[in-house]
């Protein structure tokens, strides 16, 4: 299968969320060397806090590497859609030359391929977005000549409150390796969703406890005009779309896009 049927799999024309799917790393070269046994890894994944797909709720898994994708099929089988929003691309060499290493990622949202083929789901499923929680790298800064491809998300890359509500969605649950608070770039997402009168959730991917509600804080630079200009200065866009580029050598003429 091309990329861009791949794609169409996780993004197919009759759900209302492929709107938002990235298509970043699919207009990318794929491995095609993967482990077969990698395409049941999904079918070990325990979600016991999952609620029913009827229940109005929406799921943000920001989990490490290629987790939110098995976790994500996973609840394919409860009746969500799982949405790609994975948004830094691959290094122009190696993998082990990038920031954030997405090699685990691309081969992930490979092995599924046939289950995807599979699902039977309404064109309302409920959503299930799927983040790399090591999308910036610790905060770490690139060094010269590293392949800088972090990434952030904006509230832009997420349905708006009052589209998920017309939609029935009511509340949404944070899904990240603990039961914990949103990490800066999803507090404001989140934020937006619970001032509208959403109600949020949080819970550990491996927890048998159910969610538990939390009360988003204020971020920082909260709704201020220059939030997002102020996020993409610190990272490096790719000219094919998505963020990822050489972080420029002292005395040379640029990076990569």
């Amino acid at each position: 299968m091309n990329r861009s049927d791949l794609f169409k799999l996780w993004a197919p024309e009759d759900s209302i969320w492929s709107n938002w799917a990235k298509p970043v790393l699919f207009a990318d070269s794929f491995i095609t060397d993967e482990d077969p046994a990698q395409s049941d890894a999904w079918q070990t994944a325990n979600v016991p806090w999952t609620p029913p797909a009827d229940s109005g709720c929406a799921i943000i898994l920001d989990l490490p590497g290629p987790g939110a994708v098995w976790v994500g099929m996973a609840l394919s089988r409860h009746g969500y859609r799982p949405v790609p929003l994975y948004n830094g691309v691959r290094g122009p060499i190696l993998d082990t030359s990038s920031m954030v290493k997405v090699d685990e990622i691309v081969a992930a949202l490979q092995a599924v391929e046939e289950a995807l083929k599979a699902l039977q789901l309404p064109p309302a499923a409920p959503p299930v977005f799927l983040l790399d929680s090591k999308r910036l790298a610790g905060g770490n800064t690139p060094d010269p000549g590293a392949f800088d491809n972090r990434w952030s998300v904006f509230p832009q890359d997420f349905p708006s409150a009052n589209l998920l509500m017309y939609h029935g969605i009511r509340s949404a649950i944070l899904v990240q390796d603990t039961c914990k608070d949103p990490p800066n770039d999803l507090a404001h997402v989140l934020r937006r969703w619970q001032d509208a009168g959403m109600q949020i959730l949080s819970a550990g991917a491996y927890d048998q406890a159910a969610p538990e509600a939390i009360k988003v804080q204020k971020p920082a630079s909260f709704r201020a005009l220059w939030y997002a200009a102020l996020v993409i200065a610190g990272l490096r866009r790719n000219s094919a779309g998505g963020f990822g580029a050489l972080a420029p050598v002292p005395g040379s003429s640029g990076g990569y896009g």
